[in-house]
């Protein structure tokens, strides 16, 4: 009877064991998941943010050239 006792509980313990080391292992997966995606969003960011200072850099210039233009022009239409 003793013995029946502890081999229940040790397959329990077994089972205990099994179960918890399937979940430490799908949380390692879920967690370098989520960090493979976390690096993959970084480099969205990062390429986004490239792409916008280029965009606004592109824009002050033309805005620069096109306050230049409208100076040149009012200087014209003041000497005439």
């Amino acid at each position: 009877m003793h013995f029946s006792f502890l081999f229940k509980e040790l397959e329990s313990l077994k089972s205990e064991l099994e179960e918890s080391i399937d979940t430490t292992t799908a949380a390692q997966e879920m967690k370098t998941k989520r960090e493979s995606e976390l690096v993959a969003l970084k480099r969205s960011v990062e390429e986004e943010t490239v792409a916008h200072e280029a965009a606004m850099a592109q824009l002050r210039q033309k805005h620069t050239q096109l306050m230049e233009e409208v100076n040149v022009q009012l200087e014209t239409t003041k000497k005439v």
